[in-house]
Formats: C-alpha cells, sequence, structure tokens
C-alpha cells in the first residue's frame, strides 16, 4: 500500500460512517465524547487534510492556524464533498516536496518554531490523526448509533491491524 493508497482508504472508511449518519446524529453533543459530537471530530481531521493542501502551495504549513469550518459539523453532506475533494487533491500531492512546518508549542502563543519537514511526512501525520480521531468516532458510534455499520478495521492503526492478524 502507498501513502496515497492508505490516505484514500482512510477517507474512504470515515465517508462510509459519515454517509450513513442523519445530520442531527452528526450533530448531536453525546456525552461518551465529553459533549462534543462526531461532526467535530469529523471536521478537525478534513481540516488538517486542507490545511496540507494549502501548505503544498506554499511550501508553508502550520496547524495551528485553521479556518474551523462550522458547516462541517453539522452537514454530512457537505463533509461528503469535501472528503472526496480532498482525496482527489490527495493524489496530485508531490510527496518529495519539502515543507517548512510551523508550530506554537507555547501555552500563550507567541513562541513558533519551524521545523523541516515534507509532503509526504505530513500526508503520514494526517493518516495516523485522522485514524486517532476515527478511534474515537467508533466509540460514539458504538455507544450511541448501534444501527450504523462500521468498515473493517475503522479507527485501528495500520500497526496493530498488522499486529492482530499475526
Amino acid at each position: 500500500m502507498t501513502l496515497k493508497s492508505a490516505s484514500t482508504d482512510i477517507l474512504m472508511q470515515l465517508a462510509e460512517v459519515v454517509g450513513q449518519l442523519t445530520n442531527e446524529a452528526y450533530a448531536q453533543p453525546l456525552p461518551v465524547l465529553s459533549g462534543n459530537t462526531i461532526g467535530k471530530h469529523v471536521r478537525h481531521i478534513l481540516e488538517f487534510y486542507a490545511l496540507l493542501m494549502s501548505g503544498a502551495q506554499t511550501g508553508i504549513l502550520n496547524y495551528d492556524r485553521r479556518q474551523r469550518d462550522l458547516r462541517l459539523e453539522v452537514d454530512t453532506d457537505e463533509a461528503l464533498r469535501r472528503i472526496g475533494s480532498l482525496d482527489r487533491a490527495t493524489h496530485k500531492l508531490n510527496l518529495e516536496q519539502p515543507l517548512d512546518l510551523e508550530t506554537d508549542l507555547s501555552a500563550g502563543g507567541g513562541q513558533t518554531i519551524v521545523l523541516p519537514s515534507s509532503v509526504a511526512r505530513e500526508l503520514l501525520y494526517n493518516i495516523e490523526h485522522a485514524i486517532h480521531h476515527m478511534a474515537l468516532i467508533q466509540v460514539a458510534v458504538t455507544s450511541d448509533f448501534p444501527a450504523v455499520e462500521l468498515p473493517p478495521h475503522f479507527g485501528v492503526a495500520y500497526s496493530t491491524v498488522a499486529h492482530q492478524t499475526q
């Protein structure tokens, strides 16, 4: 499996689950998510992907500077459209392209550091980041929406899947 095909796999798993939820279920605050919603987790995943796409254009990537498009939290159709467009954009990326990753590690802000990275490294990060949030979505779906069918290995890291099959 390549990075791009792994990314497609993860995004299509996410789309499969989002596509089974009503807007009401998608945007419902859930105790198991500490009052957060499945939609907020999906938005977060998609915004990180979108930042990677724009960072690939500029050469500078900063995950802290998100726009937080609230439509992605409440509208499953918009989330599904965005998943599709991000998947298509991912396949156009030059994985060897270098990036400057900007981040602020201070609680008060204002102490930005810049680290060398690459599109490939950040796509891998986005895959792992998505899996982490999908694990939380999996807990919420299992708890509150048992009629939703989860894809095999939804929210499980590839290394864990490999270990479990040994």
